[in-house]
């Protein structure tokens, strides 16, 4: 079975921000496997086409970082044979990537850096709230059971960016995957999403929204590299490192660094 890749964009076309991240490097020179590790959007748009596409393409575990509200207001299609994992970063949507236009209106009509400066806010919780440590050391424990070869784990939130690409920096960096690449990777949902958020500016503007409301959709519903600076910032200055935030809060073992590269690498 062979994928042709488009910015590591896997075949689906009733979802948003579904892609491989199979074939990134390490600093070992070593590369991560393929069908073993996806990062995406919700899946709950999937046709039945795309829930069999993604049956067919291994997937075996579907772990979920959004909140119950999310879940509940547009439930996830879970392909057949998949298991579903609920796993909460929040207990509310601190990315603000699911808010109402009315309800962003109301907190940004005044300030055009209302959605900027709130994007560093939800990530400094995605690193010290203890809900969202305890929802990443779960998905740690999901990384570690998928040991079979060409089973997958999707792993997402609602527009998968923030929550799901700050999983993605954990679980890369656990791989030996340079910085460097696992930023690429962060920013290339401003390309795979490019025409969504498009429209959705388009759709305030014409309902009268202002500038500054029209910048924090842009600023909320697109990836920075300022915000993924800012995360790893946090983590050097409040953990000393990645690393050690990996072993200290993760509580990730060295046999468990060992286990996900022997799960998840190949030469």
């Amino acid at each position: 079975m062979t994928t042709q890749l488009n910015n590591q964009l896997i075949g689906i076309t009733s979802g948003r921000n579904f892609r491989e991240l199979g074939g990134y490097k390490t600093l070992s020179g070593k590369k991560i496997k393929m069908h073993k590790l996806l990062r995406t959007g919700n899946l709950a748009d999937l046709s039945p086409f795309d829930k069999q596409f993604l049956t067919d393409y291994g997937v075996k575990y579907d772990v979920d970082f959004r909140s119950k509200e999310e879940v509940d207001r547009q439930p996830d299609r879970v392909p057949d044979g998949v298991e579903y994992i609920y796993d909460p970063v929040f207990s509310e949507d601190l990315t603000n990537s699911s808010k109402s236009l009315n309800d962003l209106n109301k907190q940004a009509h005044d300030d055009a850096d209302f959605g900027f400066n709130h994007m560093h806010y939800a990530y400094e919780d995605m690193i010290e709230s203890d809900s969202a440590q305890n929802a990443y050391r779960k998905f740690f424990d999901v990384l570690l059971k998928n040991d079979v070869d060409g089973e997958s784990v999707i792993f997402h939130c609602t527009a998968g960016k923030d929550r799901t690409g700050f999983g993605a920096l954990l679980a890369l960096s656990a791989l030996g995957v340079p910085f460097s690449t696992i930023k690429k990777d962060y920013l290339l949902t401003n390309i795979t999403t490019k025409d969504f958020v498009e429209s959705m500016i388009e759709h305030a503007r014409q309902n009268g929204r202002n500038e500054n409301v029209l910048q924090s959709i842009r600023d909320i519903q697109s990836v920075r590299p300022e915000y993924i600076d800012h995360a790893v910032k946090v983590l050097n200055d409040e953990y000393g490192s990645i690393n050690n935030y990996l072993r200290d809060v993760m509580k990730l073992l060295s046999a468990d660094l060992i286990e996900l590269r022997n799960i998840y690498l190949e030469d």
